[in-house]
């Protein structure tokens, strides 16, 4: 073919595409874009074939997705050439053929093959087993095409490509954190996305079942109801992906925030009160999602090859037990109506059985929708419930398989509410349904000893708390408001306290069921955003929680809860900042009341004690402690205190910066710096981590009563895996003790706001209280990028402020950093200049 003529090709096969994406923008037929897309790139590919004169040796086989018919835009085009020879020579036809695909503009996806090295393939790879079931003729010979398609029948093992499947699909999941739940998923890749889809059709092909949900009705497998919904839901699915490769031009699957606005937009979906549109067509989407999960459980267990013999369960009518599942024959199906929370019941007691079969899920999923208010306020259902919350065994496989069957939602219908529900809040990646239930299972967690290597006190805790089930009702209605406007935690109690009642819970049980539902967020907030070595701090939240029971189920409730936001949120400086504030807590509601006095003379007492050991006397460290005051002794603890003044007794009037840096509690850092005060001190320091991309988590900044600084930095390192921790200390020690007596030139650093932030305008906040005249403190609430807090502090020395106390708080993409700034004297006017120039530094 000339190459004029392939520039001609390209230009009317490039005509064509965009002719059918403009005519899905306006119809949006996903279907019918797919076969029009398949045929198109078919017609171009016989003329190439045929204009390149390969030989008809040869016979050109659609693979893939393409091969069932199913070309995405822009996706590749995958070709098997099947060869009838025995050996195959290199064809320059062929290679002329490819290089006309690539030319005009095709992903082309091929190999060249005989019969010997299909088989050959097939049995080492499931990829190519998978792409070689969905083959399909494009052109050539239909004897050699049926020789094959009759190869592939004979040699496939259907219980080994079976296996190979649930484990390649195992693994796909959990690359996706075995959530279909997240706020960005992958529309073909993520649980519940297209893959899952394929998935039941790889199966059914390997069996030779059908190739088709249409043939799988007509066989049986699916029943109408089912086949009526699968098909709507594909189609939704496939026009989304559709709409995302055709609006982006590339075959990025993701449904990020962006593409999730321009989807809404161009799909017409409105904006609700509190939602915006993308929100709404993610529910959506959700929905589609939880109906594909539920479906391919379902079908995969009814195609398993390894499916055993069923077995009645200790004469419990009318379940049984098959494959290590919980099912019910289908006769039964009618009345399982009466059975709603018995087969939770039972896979808690049935200590072989692992999930629900094919049957049960899908009468259960029918019967989700009948929940009724009659339903709901029936005793025995109530009472059926809380014994599944009560179990000690699979407490959170039960609320799960509850929420995929819908009959959580249904049974608790303010749940139902936040089913699908997005979180546009910078640190939650899930929906609020599957951050709920990632809570109950971090709780659930804590009662495994199998585990308790990971929270050992938690495990502690849990064993002695009496009711886990309270535990477990608390993170159900804890994030239960959200999406309603206004404080979803106030809110909350409400709806906690409601249903409390409604199921006839002792008044006891319902108030700290919705205490902890209004105070959830208290002491994450309190653990990082107050100095918790102040006595003053855990004075308030002792009252604050009033009991040690009440303390415990909090502190549970709060670790479970961070940690089910996201894997980015929970650190190790996160957990020793709430047990720190647990275990003084725990102290205090265990003591006689005292004054704040008594307490720093006991902290005293202790550090002396401690410094005993080192055979360190009151009188080697009296000149250094003169110089501190009440405060100092209030904002550190013993621990910290006994470390100071090992290191600063002999450097009280010292020169030179004293730097010393330590591993502190775990996974972080802790720099002390020991030096003349000097101007713009803070924001030195801030700029020299910046700068070594160190992250500051917490900075303590003390000032004594000869003008010498004590700052205590915590820092994490997340770009030092590799080397040594020796050298990096020697690096920070050397660097922070030249660069401190320099004179100091701020840089002004640009602040990009994240793809996240930029997506959901996130606004900053800040907010300012005035102590007294000389100290007002400042809050700033924002999305957090690389270089913020060196831009504040700069901002902060600018106006001649100093910062006498910073905690550094970082929940995923989010910051919400506190300030306590010291002025000669505090004017309204220089607060308003700071907020004004930090706000225009973060548009």
């Amino acid at each position: 073919m000339p190459s004029y003529t392939v520039a001609t090709e390209k230009k009317s096969y490039q005509r064509k595409f965009q002719a059918l994406c403009d005519q899905f923008i306006k119809k949006t037929n996903g279907s019918q874009f797919l076969k029009k897309h398949t045929k198109i790139v078919d017609n171009l590919l016989i003329k190439l074939w045929i204009d390149s004169d390969v030989s008809k040796k040869n016979t050109l086989i659609a693979v893939g997705g393409y091969g069932r018919n199913e070309l995405f835009p822009y996706s590749d085009v995958d070709i098997l050439v099947l060869n009838i020879e025995k050996s195959i020579d290199n064809d320059e036809n062929i290679s002329q053929f490819i290089t006309k695909c690539w030319d005009i503009g095709l992903k082309i996806g091929h190999s060249v093959r005989n019969l010997a090295e299909v088989k050959e393939e097939f049995n080492a790879d499931i990829s190519t087993a998978t792409n070689l079931l969905e083959a399909r003729l494009i052109y050539g010979s239909s004897d050699l095409y049926l020789k094959f398609n009759s190869t592939i029948n004979k040699i496939i093992n259907i219980k080994k490509f079976f296996k190979e499947k649930i484990i390649e699909q195992t693994l796909r999941h959990r690359k996706y954190r075995d959530s279909a739940y997240q706020l960005e998923p992958n529309i073909k890749e993520s649980p519940g996305g297209l893959r899952d889809l394929q998935m039941i059709l790889w199966i059914a092909a390997s069996q030779n079942k059908g190739k088709s949900f249409e043939e799988l009705k007509q066989r049986e497998i699916l029943s109408d109801d089912q086949y009526k919904k699968i098909r709507l839901t594909t189609n939704k699915v496939n026009k989304y992906r559709i709409l995302i490769h055709i609006l982006s031009k590339s075959t990025d699957d993701r449904l990020t925030f962006d593409v999730q606005a321009r989807l809404s937009k161009a799909l017409g979906y409105q904006a609700k009160t509190n939602k915006k549109s993308s929100e709404v067509l993610m529910k959506s989407y959700y929905k589609s999602v939880n109906y594909i999960i539920l479906l391919n459980e379902i079908l995969l267990k009814k195609l398993d090859p390894n499916n055993s013999k069923s077995i009645q369960i200790n004469n419990q009518f009318p379940f049984i037990l098959s494959s290590h599942l919980i099912d019910i024959d289908r006769e039964h199906i009618p009345i399982i109506g009466k059975y709603v929370f018995e087969p939770f019941i039972l896979l808690q007691k049935t200590k072989k059985a692992q999930g629900f079969g094919a049957n049960l899920l899908d009468a259960l999923n029918n019967i989700g929708p009948t929940i009724n208010e009659k339903f709901r306020n029936n005793k025995i259902n109530q009472s059926k419930f809380i014994e599944v919350i009560s179990g000690d065994d699979k407490v959170n496989r039960s609320l799960r398989l509850m929420n995929k069957c819908n009959i959580l939602g249904n049974f608790i219908p303010a749940f139902g509410r936040v089913v699908a529900q997005m979180q546009h809040d910078l640190f939650h990646i899930y929906t609020v349904d599957e951050h709920t239930l990632n809570v109950i299972e971090n709780i659930r967690r804590f009662s495994k000893a199998s585990l308790k290597y990971e929270f050992p006190e938690c495990h502690e805790i849990f064993l002695k708390f009496k009711k886990p089930y309270l535990l477990y009702l608390g993170a159900i209605f804890h994030d239960i408001a959200k999406g309603r406007g206004g404080d979803h935690s106030e809110l909350g109690f409400d709806v906690a306290i409601k249903f409390c009642k409604k199921i006839c819970l002792p008044d006891k049980e319902a108030h700290l069921i919705a205490w902890l539902v209004k105070s959830h967020l208290k002491m994450s907030q309190i653990a990082q955003k107050s100095d918790i070595s102040d006595p003053k701090v855990i004075h308030e939240f002792k009252d604050l929680v009033g009991t040690q029971t009440y303390l415990d189920a909090l502190y549970l409730l709060t670790v479970a809860d961070i940690r089910g936001t996201s894997p980015h949120v929970w650190n190790q400086w996160k957990a020793s900042l709430l047990y720190d504030l647990y275990a003084s807590t725990t102290k205090l509601l265990s003591e006689q009341h005292k004054s704040p006095i008594d307490m720093v003379n006991d902290r005293k007492k202790e550090v002396a004690k401690i410094l005993s050991q080192y055979s360190i006397k009151k009188n080697h460290y009296d000149e250094f402690w003169q110089k501190l005051d009440l405060n100092y002794f209030m904002r550190f603890d013993a621990n910290e205190i006994a470390w100071q003044t090992r290191l600063l007794m002999p450097h009280t009037y010292s020169d030179k910066p004293i730097v010393r840096i330590h591993h502190h509690k775990g996974s972080f850092i802790e720099v002390l710096i020991y030096s003349k005060n000097r101007p713009s001190l803070f924001e030195k320091i801030t700029n020299f981590f910046y700068e070594n991309q160190l992250n500051i988590l917490d900075a303590k900044i003390y000032t004594t009563s000869h003008d010498y600084a004590l700052d205590i930095f915590h820092v994490m390192d997340d770009n030092n895996l590799n080397e040594s921790y020796n050298q990096l200390f020697q690096h920070l020690q050397q660097g922070l003790t030249e660069i401190i007596p320099r004179k100091f030139e701020s840089k002004e650093i640009a602040l990009r706001k994240t793809r996240q932030a930029e997506h959901h305008d996130i606004q900053t906040v800040i907010n300012n209280k005035i102590i007294n005249d000389k100290q007002f403190e400042l809050e700033i609430i924002t999305d957090s990028r690389p270089g913020l807090l060196n831009m504040i502090s700069g901002e902060i020395n600018q106006l001649s402020l100093e910062i006498d106390k910073a905690r550094i708080n970082t929940l995923g993409n989010r910051a919400e950093d506190f300030f306590l700034i010291t002025s000669k004297k505090v004017e309204e006017t220089t607060i308003k200049q700071l907020k004004k120039n930090i706000l225009e530094r973060l548009i």
